[in-house]
Parts: C-alpha cells; sequence; structure tokens
C-alpha cells in the first residue's frame, strides 16, 4: 500500500493535513534540527544510566551514515525499520525477505549490525515473523499493547490508531517478551507521543507525565515491561515528561530495569537456560540447587531459607544464594508449581517464560498444583498469573528481569526521517 494511503487510513485527512503542517515545522532542510532532538533525548537519558534504541528505515540511514554512526558510538541502538517505511502487511513473504536482505546489507555497510525489527506502522502479517527470523535478527518489537490510563480522554482519533495498529489491551494480556518461533517479540506501549500530543490532544508537559507516568507505575505494580516510545522529533515536546518518568522509576523499590531492546532480547533468551533442581532433603525440609546466566534472580515465598534473603514484593523474598550454590529452605510441600499431565503446552511454556518452575504430576505433590489448563488462550494469560499469585503454597520461581529488578523500561522511538526531504521521499518511495 502507497505511504499516502496507508498514512490516511490511520490518522483520517483531517489529521493527516494537521500532521503535515506540525511536520514543517519540526524538521529542517539538514539534519541539524532532529541533531539537536536526539542530542536533548541522549542526554537526558544518559542523566539517568538510560541508553534508547531508534528503530530506524534504511534509506534515511544510508542518507546520514555520519550523524547514525556517532550516535552508535555513544551506546545507542538502531534498528531495521523496514527498508523503506512502507505497510508490511501488504507484503508477500518474497518482498519482505528482500527489504530484510537489503537492510542489513545498508547496516553492515554502515559498520553496523542490526539485531531487531519494527515494522512502519506497527502493522505486519503472518509471514513477517518468518521473514525477519529467518535472516537471523534476534527480537520483533512491533507488536502494540495499550495500556488503560488515559484517564477518560480516549478520542476517536486515538480508539482509531490502536485499531489500525492492531493493539492489545494490556487488561487482556501481561506487557511483557514472549518468545515465538525462536525470535523475542517485544511489546510497543501505547499511547506513545504521537497518541499523546497528536490523539488525545494533550498540550502540556503536566498532563503527559501523569499519564506515563501511570503506565510506569502500573507495570512497575505487575513487573512487566514499559516500552516507552518516544519519536525523536518530539523531544522537546515531551522533554520534561520523559524526565519525570526516568526520575520516578530511578526511585522505584525493588529497581526498574531500564534497558535497550536488544538487551531485553538477549536476556529473554537466555533467562530460559536458568534451572532450579529441588529434592526432599529429610522432613520438612527441601535442598535447592539453581544455575542461569549472570544476573538470575531467585524468589522465594511461603518457605523459610537457611540463607540470607532479602524482602522483594508481592509477599516474595530475594534468596541470597548465587547461581551455582546450594541452600536448603525449611517447608512442608515442595517449592514448585505443579501442572497436572493435561495442562496445554503452551500453558506450560507462557509459565516458564514467566519464571515459574513447572513440574508435570498425576495428582498433587507440591505446594501450588494447578489443573483444567487443557485448553490455553492468550486471553488466559493474565487470569492465570493471578490464580498462582493468589494462592498460598510455598513456591520458588525466577525473577522475569535481572538483578532483583521487578520492571523493566525500554526508551524508544522511530526514525522514519531526520531532514524533511526525508519526510517528503517517504510519499513516493524514497
Amino acid at each position: 500500500m502507497h505511504s499516502l494511503a496507508v498514512a490516511l487510513r490511520g490518522k483520517g485527512v483531517r489529521k493527516l493535513v494537521e500532521r503535515s503542517t506540525r511536520i514543517v515545522s519540526r524538521y529542517g532542510l539538514t539534519v541539524d534540527r532532529l541533531a539537536h532532538e536526539l542530542q536533548l533525548f541522549a542526554t537526558l537519558a544518559g542523566e539517568f544510566q538510560a541508553r534508547p534504541s531508534f528503530p530506524i528505515t534504511t534509506v534515511v540511514l544510508a542518507r546520514h551514515l555520519n550523524l547514525i554512526r556517532r550516535w552508535h558510538a555513544a551506546g545507542v541502538e538502531f534498528a531495521i525499520h523496514g527498508y523503506r517505511h512502507v505497510d508490511y502487511s501488504t507484503l508477500p513473504v518474497e518482498h519482505q525477505i528482500t527489504h530484510v536482505r537489503a537492510a542489513q546489507a545498508a547496516f553492515a555497510q554502515a559498520g553496523l549490525t542490526a539485531r531487531g525489527f519494527r515494522a512502519p506502522y506497527l502493522r505486519f502479517n503472518p509471514v513477517t515473523l518468518g521473514a525477519i527470523q529467518g535472516q537471523g535478527l534476534s527480537y520483533d518489537a512491533s507488536p502494540a499493547l495499550a495500556w488503560p490510563v488515559s484517564n477518560g480522554r480516549n478520542t476517536p482519533a486515538y480508539q482509531r490508531v490502536l485499531e489500525f495498529f492492531g493493539a492489545r489491551s494490556t487488561n487482556e494480556q501481561p506487557a511483557v517478551p514472549w518468545i515465538e518461533d525462536d525470535l523475542v517479540r517485544i511489546p510497543y506501549s501505547l499511547p506513545d507521543d504521537e497518541s499523546l500530543i497528536e490523539r488525545l490532544g494533550m498540550t502540556t508537559s503536566e498532563a503527559m507525565s501523569g499519564l506515563w507516568l501511570g503506565v510506569l507505575q502500573l507495570s512497575h505494580a505487575r513487573g512487566e515491561l514499559f516500552t516507552l516510545g518516544l519519536h525523536p522529533e518530539r523531544t522537546s515536546l515531551c522533554l520534561e515528561a520523559l524526565r519525570a518518568v526516568l526520575a520516578a522509576a530511578s526511585a522505584m523499590r525493588p529497581t526498574v530495569w531500564l534497558a535497550r531492546l536488544d538487551e531485553i532480547a538477549d536476556w529473554w533468551r537466555e533467562r530460559r537456560v536458568a534451572q532450579l533442581n529441588v529434592w526432599a532433603d529429610g522432613a520438612g525440609s527441601f535442598r535447592v540447587h539453581y544455575s542461569g546466566p549472570i544476573g538470575t534472580t531467585l524468589l522465594m515465598r511461603g518457605a523459610t531459607a537457611r540463607i540470607a534473603t532479602l524482602p522483594w514484593a508481592d509477599g516474595y523474598a530475594r534468596v541470597t544464594a548465587s547461581p551455582g550454590e546450594s541452600f536448603n529452605i525449611e517447608s512442608i510441600h515442595s517449592p514448585l508449581l505443579g501442572l497436572a499431565p493435561d495442562t496445554a503446552p503452551a500453558a506450560v511454556e507462557f509459565l516458564r517464560q514467566q519464571g515459574y518452575v513447572v513440574e508435570i504430576n498425576p495428582r498433587p505433590q507440591t505446594g501450588v498444583y494447578l489443573q483444567g489448563l487443557r485448553d490455553f488462550a492468550d486471553e488466559d494469560r493474565l487470569p492465570l498469573l493471578a490464580r498462582i499469585e493468589a494462592s498460598d503454597g510455598p513456591l520458588l520461581r525466577f525473577g522475569r528481569w535481572p538483578n532483583g529488578t521487578r520492571s523493566a523500561l525500554a526508551l524508544t522511538g522511530d526514525i522514519d526521517a531526520l531532514t524533511i526531504w526525508d519526510y517528503g521521499l517517504r510519499f513516493i518511495g524514497g
């Protein structure tokens, strides 16, 4: 689909005209204006030891190699945002593969390695994942998830964009990565900067800060991921809101992990190798041994460890034993998560990716034992997690995030253009 037609579909005629007039004020004839905005973004992030991830349209990268190399050297991650800014949901698989290969070649020529992908317009089709994964990319950051924090300010324009992006609600599924066909899928949080300003009509830093802080607080309470989307051309407009989020995240306890998208993908994949072994060691005692990558966090509830623990959250304590170290706990029942043999494989895999250590048994032999999971769909994920956490049996599990952090925050923003010429070329296939 032609870029102009896609923009009309996603924004509507009136919003597209309004946006076009604002675009002229946000981009310049040279890269100077956007370079200034990128500097603001990176400098503020750096004050809080955070580094952003910017998916960039490859033809734009190729036009501005010196600028991109400079930011890459400063610790910014660049990912593929399409070879050109087109609607990937309309492309057959062979075209998508060609685009991804061309993008990888351009990144390599620039001296960069692209680890991830985000589809332009957050739109993709069933063959997109195969096109990405088949070319060796590590993650896809295209799925859209909407947080229910608009404070009653939902508008037709915002609802329209949610439908256009195919966004799911965090009331329906957790905002965490998941592995699909060996590709890490990382959700993109809505509302982003465009939604705040152009869809929800927010004009003050206080309004924007309030909404994003609501997302941060909810994601922290749920132990999930807030992928804060801020297109660099709007940095000045959203700078104070971004500052408020970073300041609040830095003060939260347990702490928030500030990470790039590639770091999140690597962690989600690496933590899968963590293993926990538990065996009876006398009446009311179990021996525990676990292993995993550096940063693996072991959490415990409903039992007493014969080793030092630290207070954590939600009734859990953080075990201070390091990976490879064994220790004993006092508990009447095994602290593993027991599942009936007919549990759906999708449910087992989901629980393992959340950090639960499962044991398949035909009868209850653990403090927490679940039955009735023969069928499992996406909408069953949150209720299942709530069911486990509402139980009162002893439980050992791995934390979702590294080093005892409770939730994660990623700063990201698509670079579709760096000059007004780049932006105009989008609509004629450039």
